[in-house]
């Protein structure tokens, strides 16, 4: 809330954030279904819960931020009990073609890997979400836990049994080529960041030339401005380092 510290499942003296009530729990539950409900009646096929990079979805499952100590903390089922309810009153409140996916982040923001492959595969087995969608940051990474090294980040997922949920990732994922590598080890389909801020039309380009790579970095605003970003959203792209060029009264 405005004025407010910073909400999080327990206290937080790094960020000063408060911890919740198991009201305030409930209630941004329910806010999670009553948003999904909303975007139905507006129109929209499908929604993603947003359970990564730290968002609060994330936090739940993480064990060094979540330190609760009722049902919504503790073990790693307790942890992910936010995320199951969610998903089940979405599914009870919406139609049955309503597309319902979530992304999650595997590593980083005090999360183990090992317990987002347990809840990925518990979520496909149960059959409830159309899809997964995995944030790696780069779809090619080895993870960063020493248990895990070896192998990629994205193979701790493709060889999960999915059932009828697919399973995508997003991660660096520029070219054509980076694409078709992706599907080639594993994934359903892949997810466009920054290669689809560089070019709006990038599926329609990278269908046309199997070689296609987007602009080099970094890129002008102009250019940016041409593929319709606002100039709030362009202002924005300047906090990812390397991505728009400088200006003359700032260093290279």
């Amino acid at each position: 809330m405005i004025g407010e510290p910073p909400h999080c499942p327990s206290d937080n003296a790094e960020t000063g954030a408060r911890g919740i009530t198991l009201s305030e729990v409930e209630r941004l539950r329910d806010a999670f279904i009553e948003a999904a409900v909303r975007c139905e009646r507006a129109g929209f096929d499908g929604v993603e819960l947003h359970g990564a990079h730290g968002y609060v979805l994330a936090q739940f499952l993480s064990p060094e931020i979540n330190l609760r100590d009722d049902r919504y903390g503790g073990s790693p089922e307790n942890r992910a009990r936010i995320v199951k309810e969610i998903i089940d009153g979405v599914r009870a409140r919406t139609r049955s073609d309503f597309n319902l996916g979530i992304r999650l982040s595997p590593e980083r923001f005090g999360l183990k890997l090992a317990e987002i492959r347990e809840l990925a595969r518990q979520l496909m087995a149960e059959g409830k979400l159309d899809y997964i969608d995995l944030s790696l940051w780069d779809w090619a990474k080895e993870p960063v836990e020493e248990e895990f090294k070896g192998r990629t980040l994205m193979s701790c997922f493709t060889d999960l049994p999915r059932g009828e949920t697919r399973l995508g990732c997003a991660g660096k994922v520029m070219s054509g080529e980076d694409a078709r590598e992706c599907l080639a080890r594993g994934m359903d389909f892949v997810l466009l960041g920054r290669a689809a801020i560089l070019h709006h039309d990038w599926p329609r380009r990278a269908a046309a030339d199997a070689g296609f790579r987007p602009v080099p970095l970094p890129v002008s605003e102009q250019y940016l401005q041409d593929e319709r970003l606002s100039p709030p959203f362009v202002q924005y792209m300047r906090n990812w380092k390397g991505f728009v060029e400088a200006r003359e009264s700032e260093p290279a």
